[in-house]
C-alpha cells in the first residue's frame, strides 16, 4: 500500500502520541508499505508555528529531520498535484487549502490517506482514508 500522511498523523507519529491510532502506527511501522509526508506538511506546520498554533516548540527542520530518519518520503508539490486541486469537489463544510491539496496529491499519486479528521469522508469516494 502507498500511505499520505495528514499533518497531524505525521506530528502524532513522530512525536509517538496516543492520539495516533494503533490501525495507523501499525500501517506506518509497517516496512512493506510506502509512506510519505508531503512539503504540505510542512507548509502547514511552518504556518500554525508562526501564528502559534502548533502543539510543539520543536524547529521545524527537526520534523523533516525526524520524517527522513523514519524512512517517510517526502513528496514535493507538482504541477499535477495542483492541476488535481481543481478536480477536488468544494465541500460547503469543508475549505481547507491544506487537505484540500494533500486531497489531490493522494488523487493524482494514487495514496490511501491517513487521517483522523472526519472532514476527509466528504471525498471517501476520490480517496480511500484509514484511521
Amino acid at each position: 500500500m502507498r500511505i499520505l500522511l495528514d499533518t497531524h498523523s505525521l506530528v502524532w507519529y513522530l512525536e509517538g502520541d496516543v492520539r495516533l491510532s494503533e490501525r495507523a502506527k501499525e500501517i506506518i511501522d509497517n516496512t512493506n508499505q510506502e509512506i510519505f509526508a508531503s512539503h504540505i506538511n510542512f507548509f502547514e506546520i511552518a504556518i500554525k508555528m508562526q501564528i502559534g498554533k502548533f502543539p510543539s516548540d520543536k524547529p521545524l527542520l527537526e520534523f523533516i529531520e525526524a520524517t527522513r530518519k523514519n524512512d517517510i518520503g517526502i513528496l514535493e508539490i507538482s504541477t499535477c498535484h495542483l492541476t488535481d486541486y481543481s478536480k477536488i469537489p468544494l465541500v460547503e463544510n469543508h475549505r481547507d487549502p491544506f487537505d484540500r491539496l494533500l486531497i489531490a496529491t493522494a488523487l493524482n499519486e494514487k495514496l490511501h490517506i491517513i487521517t483522523a479528521d472526519d472532514k476527509f469522508n466528504y471525498y471517501k469516494d476520490i480517496v480511500h482514508i484509514i484511521w
